[in-house]
């Protein structure tokens, strides 16, 4: 199991068929796709926007690391 794979969560998506993933430190920032890694794809561009409102430097470098996890888990899970 590689570093990222504990900290990104997959669930079933909002429609039959996709699937939802979120980081573990960010539940409230969630993505889907038609695959967990087309999903993890979208969350990486999700969590890349939420930097823009990053406040402090300890708040985007949670944020750099959930980006760090969740294109780890996306490399591991493409088909």
């Amino acid at each position: 199991m590689s570093q990222g794979e504990d900290r990104v969560i997959v669930t079933a998506g909002a429609t039959a068929g996709l699937a939802a993933v979120h980081h573990r430190d960010f539940p409230e920032i969630r993505a889907e796709g038609d695959n967990p890694a087309d999903a993890a794809s979208q969350l990486v561009n999700h969590l890349t926007r939420a930097l823009d409102s990053a406040l402090t430097d300890w708040r985007r470098k949670s944020i750099e690391l959930a980006i760090a996890d969740v294109k780890s888990y996306a490399e591991q899970t493409k088909v």
